[in-house]
């Protein structure tokens, strides 16, 4: 009997070891992932400010101009420019805004993404509110068509069209985009002005 009491005292001694050396080894292994995931973090933003407002502010100046954003975002114009012509007719035009739109990236919109776009983007050219009113089958989406038959007697593509063409050149359409950032129209983008403009991209 005094033989099993010891043998039990030996057993819960060494179980009791053996879980001690277990939780000092799990703290030390979060100690590791928490100074990992910080590492990362810290990573991740410098990742971010490398490529935010401040990597295409060139003048350093804490402001984008016009000319600043067109470095930034004339590199997309050839995916706009569907026929390599180096203007964008009405067609390219709202085809562009189309594939904005489309969010999911299935060739069609539909009302909540309507939605999204009526609020952020062409809210103000849209002579009608109600998205029924563009989708002409009524079959809850928007394909192309209906898209460019909804806006195409619209001010939208004449506001880019800015020598009344009937063309929008780079220029035209690199002033356009600015200025639909350009909240307080003081010809200059900010930082606030950025975030509201990348937010919106990030989310949608």
């Amino acid at each position: 009997m005094k033989k099993l009491h010891l043998l039990f005292i030996f057993l819960f001694t060494v179980c009791s070891s053996f879980m001690s050396c277990r939780d000092n080894a799990e703290g030390t292994n979060d100690e590791v992932l928490e100074e990992d995931y910080a590492t990362e973090e810290e990573v991740f933003d410098e990742e971010v400010a490398m490529n935010g407002f401040g990597d295409y502010d060139l003048d350093d100046d804490g402001l984008w101009d016009s000319d600043e954003f067109g470095e930034a975002y004339d590199e997309d114009w050839d995916t706009w420019d569907v026929d390599n012509d180096n203007y964008l007719d009405d067609n390219e035009f709202y085809s562009t805004y189309y594939g904005w739109i489309d969010a999911d990236d299935d060739n069609l919109i539909d009302e909540n993404e309507w939605n999204e776009g009526y609020t952020s983007i062409y809210g103000d050219y849209g002579a009608m509110e109600d998205f029924g009113e563009y989708d002409l089958d009524n079959d809850g989406f928007l394909d192309n068509d209906e898209w460019y038959e909804g806006w195409g007697d619209s001010e939208w593509f004449n506001d880019y069209d800015l020598n009344d063409d009937e063309l929008v050149d780079n220029d035209e359409w690199d002033d356009g985009l600015f200025g639909l950032w350009d909240e307080d129209n003081d010809e200059f983008w900010d930082e606030n002005e950025y975030d509201t403009y990348n937010a919106y991209y990030e989310t949608y």
